[in-house]
């Protein structure tokens, strides 16, 4: 998870692809001038989606911990969220919107690509 750091939580990435792929994956596509990346959260167990519209600029990407202080409104948005698989994910990240769409994902593991 330290690639997130790499690339500063994607700080000002915009996202233009949301998609659910089989195996209870959750993809975030993004770009940045002519760079482009692809998270994709593999075991996701709960996701919440909100304000995805046209605009959808990041503000940062991490996982949370139990000590942070979003990780409890974070749990509180996935309690009304449908579960998809009945284990429950091991982390959970917030994808936190300087504009647009904001996401809270519990998952198992994170596959980042960037180029």
């Amino acid at each position: 998870m330290d690639e997130l750091k790499r690339v500063v939580y994607f700080h000002d990435w915009h996202i233009d692809i949301l998609a659910v792929r089989q195996g209870n994956r959750l993809t975030i596509g993004l770009y940045f001038d002519e760079r482009r990346a692809t998270l994709t959260f593999a075991g996701t167990s709960r996701s919440a989606v909100e304000h995805f519209g046209l605009v959808n600029i990041v503000y940062e990407i991490k996982i949370l911990q139990p000590e942070d202080t979003r990780y409890e409104k974070a749990l509180a948005v996935l309690e009304k969220a449908d579960r998809y698989s009945p284990k429950q994910g091991r982390y959970i990240a917030l994808v936190a919107a300087t504009a647009g769409a904001e996401l809270v994902i519990e998952f198992e593991s994170l596959e980042i690509e960037a180029t």
